[in-house]
């Protein structure tokens, strides 16, 4: 097989339902009391049928609550609250929209461009309400500076010239990012790389905010918010049209009949929705916690850490290296939390998460004391590994709003999504869930979600495309 072949397969593939038996994330290494939450018979009907139960599904059943008086809102999961990509991912809350600034402007002009970047930094301010008014003190959030690094001159010239050109574009979206050189990267933070740059970010415990936000929500709203875990959903049908709940959604747990299906399931939407295989794909990241002992100084309280290089894909090994390590370190602790990928692109076009794959465990073993400036010192002791399936558009950018017929093969239009947040989840998805549900009240103004995130035929036709997505291993 071609490696154009092998790699379109890859995209392609049926994710399947969530695995049974995932790794076990270190953020749910103490389960919240709503973690195995269900009623003890599903429910017959509802009015907005909510798959998923990370951060978007979250977004999207607070505010359909909040915003309409009676409507009953059913959030159904295929596994634990909160187990998916929230639950499992590097807890930190950090946009990345000014670095990809120069490409969202060669592809969709600069004043799009500019709303992208003003969107996931208003989401970021939207995270800390959140936090304020559901979670205070209990999702250890830590407001930081987060330092990116570029450790090649190509990776850190290409990020250079794209803030200078979305400073001068946008002149209000100046300051927010502070370039540092390669001399002010290893005097103040003993770290060698071409440059870096300094950014407003924060780090958040991400399975304490949604599952606390949740309790809180069941607590206002116990007649009209159910909670369904281990229910997963098998299919979607529309069969009722004349009715109120035209939506049959049969789960593992028998058939649930809604008014509206909302899709928030990431990585997986391929599997209810075949017609967006490939164009949304799943993508397995692996994540460790380290501890590094006396070693190095706790910086948990102002720091957190991007390490930057050229992607590339070897056709001969097959071999994927995704251009990105994330890192923070908890405040109290001292502990890393650090992941990334280099390593077959088959252990990452996936959606298994049952296992972490040991090659990659160890590629993070050895190369977060490096990065940190201390190379050669005792290893560092893993105290946690684990795998979590992230959602990728072949845009690169989320994919949200109502879906037309011809991609559900459904004559309804009563089906939404919000997916593909393509490892930006916490500066994209509250927002993007918080339109979703206005746009399925009916109530969309057109103003809260950027133009380019939504589904149009002219991005399903030019962008959103097999071929597309399969570009970025070439």
């Amino acid at each position: 097989m071609n490696s154009v072949a092998f790699i379109r397969d890859l995209l392609t593939a049926d994710p399947g339902v969530p695995n049974s038996n995932p790794t076990q994330s270190y953020w749910q290494r103490e389960p919240h009391a709503l973690a195995t939450a269900q009623s003890s018979i599903l429910p017959r009907q509802t009015d907005f049928a909510v798959i998923g139960s990370g951060i978007t599904g979250l977004a999207v059943s607070l505010t359909l609550l909040e915003t309409h008086p009676t409507a009953t809102v059913t959030v159904l999961e295929a596994r634990a609250l909160c187990s998916g990509a929230t639950g499992r991912n590097g807890g930190q809350m950090a946009a990345n929209a000014g670095e990809e600034y120069l490409h969202l402007a060669r592809v969709h002009g600069a004043e799009m461009a500019g709303r992208i970047v003003e969107f996931t930094f208003d989401n970021l301010n939207q995270m800390k309400k959140l936090i304020r008014e559901y979670a205070p003190g209990e999702c250890d959030w830590e407001e930081v500076q987060k330092l990116r690094v570029f450790l090649t001159e190509d990776a850190f010239g290409e990020f250079q010239q794209s803030i200078t050109m979305m400073e001068r574009d946008h002149p209000s979206l100046r300051g927010i990012y502070t370039v540092i050189g390669r001399d002010i990267l290893k005097q103040q933070y003993n770290i060698e790389g071409a440059g870096g740059c300094l950014l407003p970010a924060g780090t958040v415990w991400p399975y304490k905010l949604v599952t606390s936000t949740f309790a809180r929500l069941r607590e206002r709203y116990p007649s009209r918010l159910s909670i369904e875990t281990f229910t997963p959903v098998i299919s979607v049908a529309y069969d009722r049209p004349s009715i109120t709940y035209p939506y049959t959604v049969h789960t593992a747990r028998g058939p649930l009949q809604a008014g509206k299906v909302a899709y928030c399931t990431n990585g997986y939407i391929g599997h209810l929705l075949p017609s967006l295989r490939g164009r949304v794909h799943p993508y397995k990241g692996t994540m460790t916690v380290q501890d590094p002992g006396h070693s190095i100084p706790n910086r948990g309280h102002a720091l957190s850490w991007g390490f930057h290089y050229p992607a590339k894909y070897d056709l001969h090994s097959k071999r994927w290296a995704a251009g990105l390590y994330y890192l923070l370190q908890n405040a109290k602790t001292g502990h890393f939390y650090f992941g990334g990928e280099d390593t077959r692109i088959d252990l990452c076009l996936t959606s298994d998460d049952s296992y972490a794959a040991e090659a990659s465990v160890i590629q993070l073993r050895e190369k977060l004391p490096a990065f940190l400036g201390c190379a050669g010192s005792n290893k560092w002791a893993i105290l946690s590994s684990w795998s979590g399936i992230m959602g990728f558009s072949a845009d690169g950018l989320p994919v949200v709003g109502q879906l037309p017929t011809h991609l559900t093969g459904r004559e309804g239009m009563g089906e939404y999504l919000a997916v593909a947040f393509n490892g930006y989840g916490m500066a994209n998805c509250l927002m993007s869930g918080k339109a979703l549900a206005m746009i399925m009240l009916g109530e969309d103004d057109h103003t809260l979600l950027p133009g380019a995130y939504r589904v149009t035929d002219a991005r399903l036709k030019e962008l959103l495309t097999v071929e597309q997505a399969a570009k970025h291993f070439q």
